[in-house]
């Protein structure tokens, strides 16, 4: 099984990828639907990517690693990367990117809003399970 380790999110390397923001620091947000992340084991067993629709991120009470892949609308799990996610700060991912469930990093679980458009697990998600082999530990 590889592993990889997770970075710290910064533009320039995060930038094939996406954008980010601090929504700490912005005034105004709007209603979005949050997802609790638990701890559980920090294995990517599954991807999942978007053809034609951008996701947004924003963990509000504590730090997530999450992973990518480039968009390349196709499944290479070697291209997999992590980066840590600071709570409060907004990630932006591209249409084709690769990604999947977010790990808690220093807690039991943490609220995440997910933006995502109406119906786009039903019209624009592709879900990759991957086999045993090509499946990734993050490490903390």
């Amino acid at each position: 099984m590889r592993e990889i380790v997770s970075k710290p999110l910064d533009r320039e390397s995060f930038r094939p990828y996406g954008d980010f923001v601090d929504l700490l620091h912005i005034k105004q947000m709007d209603a979005v639907c949050v997802a609790r992340v638990s701890q559980c084991e920090r294995i990517i067993t599954a991807v999942e990517y978007h053809g034609f629709t951008s996701e947004g991120i924003l963990p509000l009470d504590g730090d997530i690693d999450i992973f990518v892949g480039p968009s390349s609308f196709q499944v290479n799990p070697a291209s997999i990367e992590a980066f840590r996610v600071p709570k409060g700060t907004f990630v932006r991912l591209n249409p084709g990117v690769l990604h999947g469930r977010q790990f808690v990093v220093d807690s039991q679980s943490v609220n995440v809003m997910i933006l995502l458009p109406e119906r786009t697990f039903g019209n624009d998600c592709v879900f990759t399970r991957l086999a045993e082999s090509d499946q990734i530990k993050i490490l903390l």
